[in-house]
């Protein structure tokens, strides 16, 4: 064997060798799947499902209490949709609280927030009394949605967070369908009872968190480092929620950009410039909240709220006329979504935030048209009850699959570490708001358009967000929170559009930024 042979057989055992360690590095950066991160995201994602139970609930629960209470159409309107837009003042509290009292605390504020609307809800004889509930509930929820996706992301192993942060989609979607449930068990009550009863259901599962579950959250590693005598705390929740070979690199990444923004931070001397100003001012929180804020707004924006909120009332408009059988399809509808959403939860990390969200939102769009051309049709009942039933399923199910989960998991980790628990509040506001207005407005605007012409707006929308998240999302999965910093940094001609698993391991076409992440060389 010649010398200059020898020299190329080195080489190639020389770049196997360093490949094999690139992938250990990457396989210990990704994490094991520890008990602690899994109960720590099954106690927070129990809060999501009281939401999901609120919503699934009031879609049956308005009609006997809009009958015992006499409320008029505009006060039904504004009992549905005011919880949203009282939620997203929720969201905005959410991201200084977060940054004061740490995440824990913050849970707590929210599930007592939680009980005493709801209480103030059961124990209502007018329609200001019920607006001063849902006021209440609202906040919680809010402050809730804030914090409780951003800290499973902070919590998670990478390999692991699209599968965990999409818990908290699927927990509303658990308690949407209890709702819907507990809609036909009550529904041979006279309304009084009835709705009352439905309010006070969930106050149980609410003070067995609060006394159980709780106290046992680990805080967020992440916030802990803030201050640097917390290290040795910091580490041991690392080390109990992503296993001890992920914890090293983990902390050091966390201390790495910690140091990074101080050390910019001294540079331009605006130490004391505030969170929100950063949100808006920097280039890569701009670019983050840019995609953050807007997949948020888009998964309200295309009616979901209205169809999950006012079921009845759309198949009360292609022909169902018994409130048992409207509860009963509503029911259904519920456990569609339910049942998809698991399948969109344990999809996300192996297909990518792309592909998942452009196939959900071209499937939503397609479901949407159905919708509007069902209920736009002149007949009524008989095969057009069943099929809008059928495009109902069709739209929960397309939902589920993608844009449910997706928008939590892109909103908790699109954001820089600093700027992070401000910009999941403002997403999570604009989020609600959108939800608010929709429910809001859904009853007035199906009197304007039709029930069909309303959907037909919220394909059109849809379609929009369709070519949004093509243009502006990068694909994030298997990153490292801050990995997904530095690929912001790189700005979007440098995104990874799709890619897979070899991809992202090992391909001789990427290249390494400071912090690790592949990113395409140009």
């Amino acid at each position: 064997m010649t010398a200059s042979e020898k020299d190329v057989r080195q080489d190639d055992e020389t770049r196997e060798m360093i490949s094999s360690m690139e992938m250990e590095d990457a396989s210990k950066r990704g994490g094991s799947l520890e008990w602690l991160a899994v109960s720590s995201v099954m106690t927070v994602s129990i809060f999501a499902g009281l939401l999901g139970y609120d919503i699934g609930v009031m879609s049956g629960a308005l009609l006997p209490m809009s009958r015992d209470l006499s409320f008029t159409s505009s006060q039904e309107e504004i009992a549905v949709g005011c919880l949203n837009f009282v939620s997203a003042a929720g969201a905005i509290s959410g991201g200084t609280m977060y940054n004061k009292l740490g995440a824990v605390k913050c849970v707590k504020i929210a599930v007592v927030l939680y009980a005493v609307g709801m209480l103030v809800i059961a124990a209502s004889h007018s329609f200001a009394m019920v607006f001063l509930g849902r006021l209440i509930v609202g906040l919680g929820v809010g402050l809730g949605f804030a914090i409780c996706p951003q800290y499973i992301a902070e919590i998670s192993p990478p390999a692991w967070r699209g599968v965990l942060v999409s818990c908290f989609e699927i927990s509303i979607n658990l308690g949407l369908c209890g709702g819907y449930l507990a809609n036909l068990v009550f529904v041979n009550l006279s309304d009084s009872p009835r709705w009352r009863g439905l309010m006070l259901l969930p106050l149980v599962p609410t003070a067995l968190i609060y006394i159980l579950n709780i106290p046992k959250l680990p805080e967020s590693p992440r916030w802990l480092l803030r201050e640097p005598r917390n290290e040795a705390l910091a580490r041991d929740v690392l080390v109990r929620t992503c296993g001890e070979a992920a914890a090293g690199p983990a902390l050091a990444d966390i201390k790495e950009i910690i140091a990074q923004q101080n050390a910019e931070e001294e540079s331009q001397g605006d130490r004391g410039k505030k969170g929100w100003a950063r949100l808006f001012e920097e280039p890569v929180a701009r670019r983050a909240l840019l995609i953050g804020a807007g997949t948020a707004f888009f998964q309200q924006a295309n009616g979901s709220e209205a169809a999950v909120y006012y079921v009845p009332q759309v198949l009360k408009a292609a022909g169902v006329e018994s409130e048992r059988d409207q509860l009963g399809a509503a029911a259904v509808v519920g456990m569609c979504k339910t049942v998809f959403i698991t399948v969109g939860q344990f999809s996300v990390d192996r297909y990518g935030r792309r592909v998942m969200l452009l196939s959900s939102i071209a499937a939503v769009t397609a479901s949407l048209w159905l919708l509007a051309y069902c209920l736009g049709a002149a007949q009524a009942g008989g095969s057009a009850a069943g099929i809008t039933l059928f495009a109902l399923c069709f739209f929960m199910a397309s939902f589920s699959l993608g844009m449910g989960p997706v928008t939590w998991v892109v909103a908790s980790e699109i954001f820089p570490l600093r700027v992070r628990s401000k910009g999941v509040a403002f997403s999570m506001a604009a989020n609600r708001i959108t939800s608010g207005t929709v429910a809001m407005t859904f009853l007035s605007l199906s009197r304007w358009l039709g029930v069909g012409g309303a959907f037909s707006l919220f394909a059109c929308v849809s379609a929009s967000h369709f070519v949004f998240t093509y243009a502006l999302l990068p694909e994030t999965r298997g990153k490292t929170l801050e990995e997904i910093e530095a690929v912001l940094a790189a700005g979007s001609s440098r995104y990874q559009r799709f890619v897979d698993d070899e991809e992202v391991a090992s391909s001789p076409t990427y290249e390494a930024n400071r912090s690790g992440v592949p990113i395409r060389a140009s």
